[in-house]
């Protein structure tokens, strides 16, 4: 386990070798291996079905090209299917605080831990929800809630206004009824799409300047998870978070399940090895991603015709509570 002290002498180790050489060299150069094309370790099979996923009444398949990732982080094959929230499930989402990130994360968590399953079609052992790409959280999320009230029994509404060319006779602006087709969170920039991996269903930077392959990942759920555990951990000791680290540190973990104490501290210790340009690499790279999430609901002008886009989750749209709370009076509910 790496001190603080330690990262301060690597640290100071860099700068001495950047009077010497005009140049950041590494100090422990670690080939990474290239990735396994695999999601970690399978789980043991469920119990509670033993068809595949959309052959199962609850459970409907989620087509993976509809989802922001399009898919391209999953094993071939990969399925996740869902099924619609129950009362117990709603129950526990009603005690969402909207103003607390950290409990709007593990509802969200929840309902697809119970919500969600995730496979390879044709096999026999289910991978984990943890697997789920982040980019995708939200969007299965919205397809559970319309799953969970079918018949417009908790309709979501966005307001919108048109722009100031509008050529009808009045500026639209109205509420529309968010379905989970018009949604968007991501566009990947073509600067990123072109280092991923189809074999490997991830990102490969193959570096004649530097001599090295190195691979990024898109963070999954679990990644996500782990990451902040670690954080926590490292508080609870009173060490103090490398910023710089945590800025990139989701896009290197490929396995979340091996992601201990140990190994985030290891990352650490590597990246301070890293050459000034592979750091500045990677800082970019992660960049570009993170300025290209967006999470806004698109709908269509009807005086002029004109693609509108409204944000989620402000207040001119809905927020989290109210995907499984329905809202409305009491004698809409009975």
């Amino acid at each position: 386990m790496i001190e603080e002290q330690s990262l301060d002498e690597a640290a100071l180790f860099l700068e001495n070798q950047d009077k010497i050489y005009g140049k950041n060299v590494d100090i422990k150069k670690v080939a990474q291996p290239a990735p396994v094309t695999s999601l970690g370790t399978a789980l043991t099979p469920m119990l509670e079905s033993t068809i595949g996923g959309p052959n199962d009444s609850l459970w409907k398949n989620v087509p993976l090209e509809n989802l922001p990732s399009r898919g391209l982080f999953y094993p071939a094959d990969a399925e996740i299917t869902i099924k619609a929230a129950t009362v117990a499930e709603i129950r526990h989402w009603s005690t969402i605080d909207d103003s607390d990130i950290l409990d709007v994360d593990d509802k969200l968590n929840y309902i697809i831990e119970k919500c969600s399953r995730f496979k390879i079609k044709g096999g026999t052992s289910w991978l984990s929800w943890r697997d789920i790409s982040e980019l995708d959280r939200v969007a299965i999320i919205f397809l559970i809630q319309e799953l969970t009230f079918p018949a417009d029994q908790n309709s979501l509404f966005s307001k919108f206004e048109c722009t100031d060319s509008c050529t009808g006779p009045v500026k639209w602006k109205d509420s529309v009824k968010i379905k989970s087709s018009m949604l968007t969170f991501i566009d990947l920039p073509e600067e990123v799409m072109k280092y991923y991996s189809a074999e490997y269903k991830c990102f490969e930077v193959k570096s004649e300047k530097l001599n090295e392959t190195f691979y990024l990942y898109m963070p999954t759920i679990g990644a996500i998870e782990r990451l902040r555990a670690r954080i926590a951990e490292a508080k609870s000791k009173n060490r103090k978070p490398d910023m710089a680290f945590l800025s990139v540190a989701a896009y290197l973990i490929q396995d979340w399940q091996s992601f201990t104490q140990p190994e985030y501290y290891n990352l650490i210790s590597v990246s301070y090895a890293w050459h000034i340009n592979k750091f500045t690499f990677i800082k970019k790279f992660t960049e570009l991603i993170e300025n290209a999430r967006e999470s806004v609901v698109n709908t269509v002008c009807p005086n002029c015709g004109n693609k509108i886009t409204s944000p989620l989750f402000t207040q001119s749209s809905f927020t989290f509570r109210d995907f499984f709370l329905i809202s409305g009076g009491l004698d809409e509910l009975i």
